[in-house]
């Protein structure tokens, strides 16, 4: 996945960019990952989670948020081997975790360089300790 630094489109394939005017019927019509799965907030949200993009060797887990049917933002996941879909708390690890926002932020820095807001949002990696994980964001404006 490539991250355009003007427009904050994200590029999976020639035939797959998601822009902020992206629906979730074509995200579903996109078909990737491993498995894909929607869920209904009924608060006006719908999360869509795609695992296991594979991309140029890395694989990722990807949640799209739409509200009221407008994508707001996008988090995702990075890792060099398939994610376990099966794993639990069981094999969470806090310092792999916060060790992890080391390796997206520079995986941001070879994507868009140093800045982080721009006139189409905002992007970011952190680690999160409410729900114990590490990922890389994108707010659309």
């Amino acid at each position: 996945m490539m991250i355009d630094r003007n427009t904050g489109h994200l590029t999976f394939s020639l035939d797959k960019v998601v822009t902020q005017t992206t629906t979730l019927a074509d995200l579903k019509g996109f078909a990737f990952g491993e498995m894909q799965e929607e869920r209904n907030l009924l608060n006006g949200w719908i999360h869509f989670v795609v695992k296991n993009v594979e991309m140029s060797g890395k694989y990722l887990n990807i949640t799209f948020f739409f509200h009221q049917e407008a994508l707001n933002s996008v988090t995702f996941i990075i890792n060099n081997s398939p994610f376990d879909l099966e794993s639990g708390w069981g094999t969470w690890n806090e310092k792999e975790e916060r060790e992890k926002v080391i390796f997206f932020t520079q995986w941001l820095e070879e994507q868009v360089g140093p800045a982080r807001n721009f006139t189409w949002g905002h992007i970011w990696a952190a680690y999160d300790p409410l729900s114990g994980g590490s990922s890389i964001g994108i707010r659309y404006k």
